[in-house]
Formats: C-alpha cells, sequence, structure tokens
C-alpha cells in the first residue's frame, strides 16, 4: 500500500512537473513565434525565421532557456494562412504561394523521478506549437502614399491579370488598407482621434485644387491635371502654391486624400468603408493622366506654358513630407513612413525655362522662395538637371528628418535618368542627370550610371524598405531590377509585407487555414 501511495504522489508530483515544464515551453514557443514573424516577407523568411526563433526559444544558451526542460529542439515552418489574405484572394490564388504565417513547434523529454517505481515510464515527451504573423495591431504611423499616375501607369501589365498598372497598384493599396484595421483597442470606429493609421493618398503629377474632388468623389468628372508644382524644401506644412499665368490663376495639388482614418470597415467584404473619400478614390474615382481629358498645352485646365514635366516628382516628395511634419505635430507620439510606388523615371521634357516657381513673378502672390536655375549650382532643387537625383534628395532629407521611407519600383527602365530612351522608346523620354550632387547611400552609382531602379533603391530609408516588381510586361523593363531583402514581387505582397512592418505580431490559432 506504501509503494501506490508513493507511486500515485510521484505521479502528481511528475505530471505537475510536465504541466510546468509545458506552459514555461509554450510561453517560449509564443515568444519565438512572435519573433520570427517578422521574417515572414523576407527573401529567405525559412533562414531568417529559424534564426530569430531560435534566439527566443527555450533551447540551451537561448533568451527563454529553462535548465529544468532539459533538451530542447526548435523548428520553424512559413505557412500562407487564407484568414489573412485580401478579399477575394486565397493562397491557392497566389503564383508562386508567398507565407504570411509563421509556425514555431518546441519539443523537450522531460525526466520522471517517481513514475518509474510503479508505472514505468523514465522521461514524457512534450510537444508545443505556436503560430503568429505581423497582421496585429497597427501602430501610431503617420503614412503618406505617394501614386504614379503619369501616363505610362495606363500600360497593360500581363503579369497583374491583364490589367493596367495603375489598376494594379491601386489593388496593392485596397490590400494594404483592408489588411489591418487602424483603430486603437477598444474602439470600433475610427476617427482621426482614435486611430493608430493615418494615411493621406498623394500623387504626380498634381490636380488642380478645384477639380480634386473628382478623385475622391464626384467619380464620372475629368480632374485637371497640372504639369507640377514646386513646394519648398524643408517646409512643416503643406499648402498648394498658386500660380499667375498671363493673368489666370490655377493651383495644382499632390495631396489628393488628406490624412484619415475612416476608410476601413469590418463588416464590409473588402475590409473598405466605400462612402471614405480613400476608399472611393483606390477603388476607381483616381486615374492616370492620360486617361483624362486635354485643354490648352495638352493638359486639361493647365496653361500652354506648363506643357510636359508631369515626371517631375521631387516635389512630391517634399509635398508629402512636409504635411507628413503637420500631421505628426497634432499627433503626439507618431512616427511617419512614405510609400512611394514609380517606376522611378523623372525627366521635363518641355525644356530648361518651364518651373514658374523659379519666377516669382508666376505667383499668384509673395516671393518665390527658390534660387534662379543654376544658382546653388546644377541639379538643386528645383532644376531641370540631375532629376532623378534630386528625387533622391528628398528622400534622404525625409530620412534625415526620421521618416521611413518605402520605394516600390514598378517596372523600372534600364534608361531614362541619365541616358534617354529617344523618341522612340518609352515615353520618348529625354535623360536629365549629367552631375553628382547627391551619393548613393544604398547603391553606388555616377550621373553616367544613375538608372531608374538605382534612384528607387536610393529612394527608400534602408534596402530594408525597398522593394520591386520586376515582373511587369512591356518593353524596356529592368529585369536586374531585384529586391533582394524580400521574397514577394507581386504588388498586392508587396503592399502586404510593408503594413506588416507597420503593425505589432499576433498569435493566432494553430489549426488556423
Amino acid at each position: 500500500m506504501l509503494l501506490c501511495i508513493l507511486g500515485v504522489g510521484g505521479l502528481v508530483m511528475d505530471v505537475g512537473r510536465a504541466y510546468v515544464a509545458k506552459a514555461q515551453l509554450q510561453n517560449s514557443a509564443n515568444a519565438a513565434a512572435l519573433a520570427a514573424s517578422g521574417e515572414v516577407f523576407n527573401a529567405d523568411p525559412e533562414s531568417g525565421a529559424t534564426a530569430y526563433a531560435d534566439q527566443f526559444s527555450a533551447s540551451a544558451g537561448e533568451a527563454n532557456a529553462v535548465s529544468s526542460l532539459g533538451t530542447v529542439t526548435t523548428s520553424v515552418v512559413t505557412k500562407c494562412l487564407n484568414i489573412l489574405m485580401p478579399s477575394g484572394t486565397t493562397c491557392a490564388s497566389n503564383n508562386p504561394q508567398i507565407p504570411n504565417a509563421i509556425q514555431v513547434t518546441q519539443t523537450a523529454t522531460l525526466k520522471t523521478y517517481f513514475m518509474p517505481i510503479i508505472f514505468g515510464p523514465k522521461s514524457l515527451s512534450i510537444s508545443v506549437a505556436a503560430t503568429a504573423s505581423m497582421f496585429g495591431q497597427a501602430q501610431p504611423w503617420n503614412i503618406a502614399i505617394i501614386l504614379d499616375a503619369t501616363g505610362s501607369m495606363n500600360d497593360s501589365d500581363g503579369n497583374c491579370g491583364g490589367v493596367t498598372e495603375f489598376q494594379c497598384a491601386m489593388g496593392g493599396i485596397q490590400a494594404m488598407l483592408g489588411a489591418v484595421s487602424p483603430c486603437m483597442p477598444g474602439f470600433s470606429s475610427c476617427a482621426t482621434s482614435h486611430a493608430n493609421f493615418h494615411v493621406a493618398l498623394f500623387s504626380f503629377p498634381g490636380v488642380s485644387t478645384g477639380t480634386v474632388s473628382d478623385d475622391t468623389s464626384n467619380c464620372g468628372a475629368t480632374p485637371s491635371f497640372m504639369a507640377y508644382s514646386l513646394p519648398l524644401a524643408g517646409a512643416t506644412s503643406y499648402t498648394p502654391i498658386s500660380y499667375n499665368e498671363s493673368g489666370t490663376i490655377w493651383t495644382p495639388t499632390y495631396e489628393i486624400v488628406p490624412f484619415s482614418s475612416d476608410y476601413y470597415s469590418a463588416s464590409a467584404s473588402n475590409h473598405l468603408n466605400s462612402s471614405s473619400a480613400m476608399t472611393q478614390a483606390v477603388t476607381g474615382c483616381m486615374s492616370p493622366i492620360s486617361a483624362r481629358g486635354s485643354g490648352p498645352g495638352g493638359l486639361n485646365g493647365a496653361p500652354p506654358s506648363t506643357n510636359g514635366g508631369i515626371t517631375y516628382y521631387a516635389a512630391t516628395i517634399y509635398a508629402a513630407q512636409s504635411a507628413l511634419l503637420a500631421e505628426q505635430a497634432a499627433n503626439p507620439g507618431t512616427r511617419n513612413a512614405i510609400i512611394m510606388l514609380s517606376d522611378g523615371q523623372a525627366n521635363m521634357p518641355s525644356g530648361a525655362n518651364d518651373f514658374p516657381s523659379e519666377q516669382s513673378s508666376t505667383l499668384a502672390s509673395g516671393s518665390s522662395g527658390y534660387a534662379a536655375p543654376g544658382v546653388n549650382g546644377p541639379g538643386i532643387y528645383p532644376d531641370v538637371i540631375d532629376e532623378c537625383q534630386q528625387a533622391i534628395k528628398a528622400a534622404q532629407d525625409a530620412t534625415n528628418a526620421g521618416t521611413r521611407v518605402y520605394a516600390v519600383s514598378y517596372g523600372s527602365e534600364d534608361q531614362g535618368c541619365s541616358t534617354s530612351f529617344g523618341t522612340g522608346g518609352p515615353q520618348g523620354s529625354a535623360g536629365t542627370d549629367s552631375t553628382t550632387v547627391v551619393t548613393g547611400n544604398n547603391a553606388a552609382f555616377t550621373a553616367a550610371s544613375i538608372t531608374p531602379c538605382l534612384t528607387m533603391e536610393n529612394i527608400a530609408s534602408t534596402l530594408d524598405y525597398f522593394y520591386s516588381d520586376y515582373n511587369q510586361s512591356g518593353s524596356g523593363v529592368d529585369k536586374s531590377c531585384i529586391d533582394s531583402a524580400h521574397g514577394v514581387t507581386s504588388l498586392n505582397d508587396i503592399f502586404l509585407s510593408i503594413v506588416s512592418g507597420l503593425t505589432s505580431p499576433r498569435l493566432l490559432p494553430n489549426n488556423a487555414t
């Protein structure tokens, strides 16, 4: 009887130890999965995830090691879960299939002390699993999306179901906006005052302020594109500038939708609120420039002397950065990010004297605040020389001010910054970069070697924030413009990867599909 009592007591003690050990093992598996989930979109998710999971596992010598657990083995697998896919898509419809979650399994063998007296087992095997994704709670971010709306975005992309490049880009933005609720915890609707994500939409070329609503509500109308505007570099807020052209005052803006958080709806099939200006803009209201009507000078509503220059986008980066600074001041504790999608080509085809704001007489009021071309040296904003590098400088200024700059290279051409396609090539674009005025912090170049791809690489704050869809169909695409840091190339997956870096990780059920 004494043996039985001792055996049962020992059983309770050994099983109790096993339950405690399993809880410890589960906690470390959770920590390992949460730490590793940030690697899911990287170039080699299995390798990177394994390194992070091991670091926070219960294995010997790691952050959550427990000596009483003995030898712990850790394994990591990446998964694609349908519950994390954008509305209307599944993992099976992705080709290739891109993982969006990580599962960490930990196993330990626990030595028993009393059970062998009667029941025999000298050890107990314990196994636990944890599944995690980065699509968790939105963190406090102000996000300015800059979208290329030039004529080339009307080209069809056979790698994106045959839709236009602009429609493909819009699909990626929709996926990002619908992936994560911008609401703070405890709120079901997202007024700006209780939202973590504040998102604004910018585009280039600019749109006249009088018709910008046609991009967000009056979708049947034809908004008036302006060639460009030149906001001051270093401004802490964004206000569109008015110009006077032979007595006609016109005002272009790069900001299509101001910062808002009302675009999300948990009950909608695509998680987008159909009454939001942001949702209406990205689901059909907006269109690229050649889909719009034409007027004087080839641009609807723009004076003849502003014809051309539609792919000069350094100014758009300055506009977005200044608007971000104002939004951050209004929402203390937030961080700033720019997400820019473009092929990276910059050109001012109409000549060297087409910047209206370099001549103070063209401003409707006040002083221009700019030096005349060449006063500070060639290629210094604003100038028609070194236009790709001026965009790099604008992005580097934003990075130095604390903004995280993402660059999405979409079908970047192999020419168009320092060299020309010629009249027979895409857009008939002429290269403008002839002197080296900035440093290639992420990828080295000279004035003679800079390309649209190198431009986009250096617009990103680091190469960790550079993405490339080089599979876009069409002639002139630089197939060597490869993002080596991430394992995603389609725009939907790229935007999901970006938004995952702006959220906190979360645990998911291990049986989620």
